[in-house]
């Protein structure tokens, strides 16, 4: 589906496995089966201040089997090292120990055939990555931290990963596709003050990783960590969330994009400024694929246009349950054995409104650098959060306050969306700009959204 081809070997290997397992899945009795291949190698470096830097290795290599009867619920399962023998007694074995339910299933909803699409998630550096590659990004972080400007900021460790996956797809109902992509992931720990932070950057290419900017980035998040009390007269407060704190809401949130056959959201009506989007073609991007692990393929979705709910995400399972069409968001992992509903690129799309224009605009308020969670209670969700007062686009000394927000007043509560953007990678990418929001105080060092 990409424009780079497998290795003949390992494509002859892996494509003759996938065919094995679909052929014997019919050979024991089911009517339909997919087969899910995957090939993973991954390298890790870890480089501690004044040690040698040190290298980690995986190699994962594994077929997945989902298999339905003409009724009932389908069967599965993963094998890590796929021959034709282990094939065949593993689907054996799930056919004698389960007998099927008399319930229509999913079987027939499952992706006959995909379109060529062209996503750049392929990085030919991936064979150039090595030790004098992390030696290079740990010079770079320590000629910035000389600055005055990083006056007391240390650098802890350096985490260096690449990755290199192959996938594959094929069912008995025709399709039968493949991609292969990379994954490069920096990850910092920075220490400021007694505090520690881990700061990370990640990308289907090497050259996006650019550790000056996790400088910056690490130095302002520990810099705001205070435990000065915000005190404010009014009792409105205008926020600026930082796209980290922004993203880490939106995370928080995405639950309620997904679909759960609850249509009320429909006629919701938040700030026509919002836009929430996922996107699984986006260039570079580290969620970025050509097809989800069921082998759809749907392409950009938008959940929220202009402050109007559009649409949920789903998988073949769960859209089939709620009547509606998979919107190619089925994703496998290590902790379930079918595929799950999870989002790709999860973002809040920008304008064309500068971080300048969102505090001008609201005079005075508070810079969210940094949340955490604290606790969901009846009231909502309440987080901890750090950040900096600020005039105009001055800003002024650290503080640390609560407040408490739930999904709907959240969003409901934008007034402004800005330009600049940053996404985090964790199982998925979610991406924000700044937003400006308005919120209440409800008591000394706790507002309210």
């Amino acid at each position: 589906m990409t424009r780079t081809k497998l290795p003949l070997t390992n494509n002859v290997e892996m494509s003759a496995t996938i065919h094995d397992t679909l052929e014997q899945g019919k050979k024991t009795g089911f009517s339909t089966v997919e087969a899910f291949g995957e090939k993973v190698e991954r390298e890790v470096y870890e480089h501690l201040s004044n040690h040698k830097v040190q290298r980690h290795t995986a190699v994962i290599n594994k077929v997945t089997a989902r298999a339905f009867w003409d009724t009932g619920d389908p069967v599965g399962f993963t094998l890590s090292k796929p021959g034709s023998h282990e094939i065949k007694n593993a689907f054996a074995s799930v056919y004698s120990f389960h007998l099927p339910s008399g319930a229509r299933n999913y079987a027939s909803l499952l992706p006959a055939s995909l379109d060529r699409v062209e996503v750049k998630i392929y990085d030919d550096a991936i064979d150039s990555s090595d030790v004098s590659r992390v030696d290079e990004l740990a010079d770079q972080v320590n000629e910035t931290l000389v600055s005055p400007s990083f006056k007391d900021l240390e650098l802890k460790k350096i985490c260096y990963s690449r990755e290199l996956r192959k996938v594959y797809i094929a069912n008995t109902n025709g399709l039968n596709a493949k991609y292969i992509k990379t994954h490069f992931n920096l990850l910092l720990t920075m220490g400021l003050g007694g505090n520690l932070i881990d700061i990370g950057e990640n990308g289907a290419f090497a050259r996006q990783i650019e550790p000056v900017k996790l400088v910056y980035r690490a130095y302002n998040l520990l810099d705001s960590l205070t435990e000065t009390p915000l005190k404010w007269g009014p009792k409105e407060i205008a926020l600026v969330l930082s796209p980290e704190a922004s993203a880490f809401i939106l995370k928080e949130f995405s639950e309620y994009f997904k679909i759960k056959g609850d249509k009320k959201f429909m006629d919701l009506s938040f700030p026509a400024i919002l836009n929430i989007i996922d996107d699984p073609l986006s260039d570079g991007k580290a969620g970025s694929v050509p097809f989800d692990d069921e082998g759809s393929q749907v392409g950009e979705k938008v959940l929220v246009r202009k402050g109007s709910f559009i649409q949920f995400i789903s998988d073949v399972q769960t859209a089939f349950q709620y009547g509606a069409r998979s919107s190619g968001n089925g994703f496998r992992s290590d902790r379930s054995l079918f595929p799950a509903v999870r989002f790709s690129n999860l973002y809040i799309k920008p304008t064309v409104l500068s971080l300048k224009n969102l505090m001008e605009d609201a005079g005075k308020g508070v810079l969210v650098s940094l949340l955490k969670l604290k606790c969901v209670a009846k009231e909502g969700y309440v987080f901890s959060a750090y950040g900096y007062k600020f005039s105009g686009n001055n800003l002024l000394e650290p503080v640390h306050f609560h407040f408490s927000t739930t999904f709907l007043n959240y969003f409901l509560h934008i007034v402004k969306v800005s330009k600049e953007m940053k996404f985090f990678y964790s199982t998925y990418n979610v991406g924000s700009p700044y937003v400006l929001l308005e919120a209440k105080q409800k008591s000394p060092g706790m507002l309210t959204i």
